[in-house]
């Protein structure tokens, strides 16, 4: 019982969501915690957030941060509502980015490794493959692309990079005060 509630705080999950088991196995290195909701829980849209009974679930699990040095999995049947508008979709999960096998703490880390050493490196302490590492990267990109707000830049950077061989090129546009990348063509 004291690692239901241990995880339920660690994964900081508030109702509906609760941990309703941990199983750990040693022989293969890794704990693995069951997500549910009560029944007759509503759910909202995800894009108009009009709440609606569960239509159907679908099974997923998402990697989360080690425990120790056990490789930690999150198992959630994850609810689908039928939106009159929008048609079925499936809810969004406090946990993980829609699309994601990963959780945002797994991701927020993976992040922190990516921008201090080589993906392979990291892929190696992270124990996940070279393209899920890319995955995380690529996530993150779009996040932050999606924060940003255009302005006004008193000074510009024009710069090409290759890219490739064959003689394929970037061209990136920089803000000359920040350092920030505005943005890049290829």
């Amino acid at each position: 019982m004291e690692d239901i509630k241990l995880y339920q705080h660690l994964l900081g999950l508030e109702a509906p969501w609760v941990v309703e088991r941990v199983e750990l196995s040693v022989k293969e290195g890794r704990i693995d915690i069951w997500v549910g909701y009560p029944k007759g829980t509503c759910f909202p849209c995800p894009e108009c957030q009009v709440e609606y009974s569960v239509y159907d679930h679908q099974e997923r699990v998402w990697r989360h941060l080690d425990s120790c040095q056990f490789q930690t999995f999150v198992h959630a049947r994850v609810p689908r509502v039928d939106c009159p508008t929008h048609g079925a979709r499936q809810v969004i999960v406090p946990w993980a980015e829609p699309g994601s096998q990963f959780t945002k703490l797994f991701e927020r880390l993976a992040i922190d490794l990516l921008r201090s050493c080589s993906i392979q490196k990291a892929s190696e302490i992270l124990r996940i493959t070279w393209d899920e590492a890319w995955g995380i990267m690529n996530r993150a990109v779009r996040r932050g692309r999606a924060r940003k707000r255009p302005q006004s830049l008193r000074y510009i950077g024009i710069d090409e990079k290759s890219a490739r061989k064959e003689h394929r090129y970037l061209t990136l546009v920089v803000n000359a005060e920040s350092g920030q990348v505005e943005y890049i063509a290829t």
